[in-house]
């Protein structure tokens, strides 16, 4: 394992990018970080972490796609991390010609990741997730609230953060909230209606290797950024948040990940939030690291450490469970670094 790599970590100085270049800076594996980055300040914050920071494109804009195979080429990856949804979005219709291990999964993977329509799909007749009802019009409305009772969770089926997301007690409301979102984002869309989760919020990450689970651990978020001024509540971006024991999340969270990809391979991070009995439903998987991997990190498995080893030396990495730190707590502020607070009980991971 002397034989130096080279990694390319994407969106490196955003809140997720940054995340796995310290976790990788606390691994100090014998390889080269070159990450992209589309800001200046990103990149002077991604600097110290990395050999060397280009500036490339946004996910979202042309010419995105040739710029990052250009750079792998220019640089010769070996694995790339990809860390934003615009990024997976551009890359999903070429994902299974890239020939470099990927942190995200391959195609028929990554499209279930991307569309919760499609995610709920293959997820369908198993119990894993939540009632849902597609929502077109205020009639669709009526009937979910109907069925589900009120309120009912309103949301895109597409986008990161929370994307459209409201609680909705009354049709009128919802209507207005759909042609709010259609106005200022026009194009074709998909709302979804779910039975309302109360309970708590969940994170399980995994890393899986052909079909094969790796390592898993799972995390709770307690508070959001600006939660107050969200109408949702939520704002995707966690303020505070606690590693949390995975043996109930498991069963379902792997069940969920085998249905949504025949083979899963790459970094998948579920979604889950109790329903009124208790119970975790899957309510999204991400196609990268999510939540927050520095706590993973701190708590005692760091995913991207060990997604590096078992990609990239194979034959000679088995991932070895350990204790983690059920408990660990970290607390996330806009003017200072994350800070952790330990309590002694522990899980294994």
């Amino acid at each position: 394992m002397n034989e130096q790599k080279t990694v390319l970590v994407t969106a490196c100085g955003s809140s997720i990018g940054l995340e796995v270049l310290r976790s990788l800076h606390q691994a100090n594996l014998p390889i080269r970080v070159i990450g992209t980055e589309v800001s200046w300040w990103g990149k002077q914050v991604a600097d110290p972490y990395c050999d060397q920071v280009l500036l490339l494109p946004r996910g979202d804009a042309p010419g995105y796609l040739d710029a990052i195979h250009d750079t792998i080429a220019q640089f010769q990856a070996e694995l790339v991390f990809v860390n934003t949804e615009p990024e997976l979005e551009a890359i999903v219709d070429s994902r299974d010609d890239f020939e470099v291990a990927m942190s995200c999964p391959g195609k028929n993977g990554l499209r279930a990741c991307l569309s919760k329509q499609v995610l709920h799909d293959r997820l369908a007749g198993h119990g894993l997730t939540a009632a849902t009802m597609v929502i077109n019009a205020r009639e669709d409305l009526e009937r979910a609230l109907e069925k589900f009772g009120s309120p009912l969770w309103l949301r895109c089926a597409e986008g990161p953060r929370g994307r459209g997301s409201i609680v909705v007690e009354h049709a009128t409301d919802g209507v207005f909230w759909m042609d709010y979102w259609r106005r200022r984002d026009p194009g074709e869309d998909v709302w979804l209606a779910h039975e309302y989760l109360p309970g708590r919020n969940f994170n399980w990450t995994s890393i899986w290797r052909n079909g094969e689970l790796v390592a898993a651990a799972s995390g709770e978020r307690l508070k959001y950024f600006l939660a107050q001024v969200a109408v949702s509540g939520i704002t995707g971006n966690v303020s505070h948040c606690q590693l949390v024991d995975s043996a109930e999340i498991t069963p379902i969270a792997s069940q969920a990940v085998r249905l949504a990809d025949e083979t899963p391979h790459g970094i998948y991070a579920v979604d889950l939030r109790e329903d009124v009995q208790g119970i975790p439903k899957i309510t999204e998987i991400n196609a990268r690291q999510a939540f927050r991997p520095l706590l993973y990190t701190q708590g005692g498995i760091n995913f991207s450490e060990v997604f590096v080893k078992a990609m990239l030396w194979r034959n000679d990495y088995t991932f070895e469970p350990s204790a983690i730190k059920v408990g660990l707590e970290m607390v996330r502020g806009m003017d200072f670094e994350p800070m952790f607070r330990e309590v002694e009980e522990q899980g294994i991971s």
